[in-house]
């Protein structure tokens, strides 16, 4: 086998390496994508929930409790919308910290290839730089 097929030949499976990997990235993006939406939906309802119950809750309450509390019935309605919000942004933090981070599964899979392909160089993968 004279040396130019197999330079071909890796410089096809390089390539198509490249292009597995790509797709691979372009199906986790799309994939962190899907989830930012749906937390910029709960965003969304979150403080929708909070503004509704807030006013229709609040205006009840308010009406119900103005002859024994006077002024102070406000803050029972304030502080249960307070409760909720509180509760549902403790969610999303607690959602967004135990997100894989962006790529992970890409990064992971280049890092297995780069250790392949040393390891039939017989050279000795070094770790990236952060």
């Amino acid at each position: 086998m004279p040396p130019l097929d197999a330079v071909r030949r890796l410089s096809a499976a390089l390539s198509n390496l490249a292009l597995l990997r790509a797709e691979f990235a372009a199906v986790e993006l799309a994939q962190a994508r899907a989830q930012l939406l749906r937390w910029f939906a709960l965003v969304l309802c979150a403080a929708l929930l909070a503004a509704v119950g807030l006013m229709s809750l609040g205006a009840l309450l308010v009406y119900l409790l103005w002859p024994l509390l006077g002024a102070w019935a406000f803050l029972v309605p304030a502080a249960a919308a307070g409760l909720a919000a509180a509760l549902l942004a403790r969610r999303l933090r607690r959602e967004i910290a135990e997100a894989p981070p962006l790529l992970a599964e890409t990064l992971r899979e280049l890092g297995r290839d780069r250790d392949a392909l040393c390891a039939a160089s017989g050279e000795q993968a070094s770790e990236p730089r952060r």
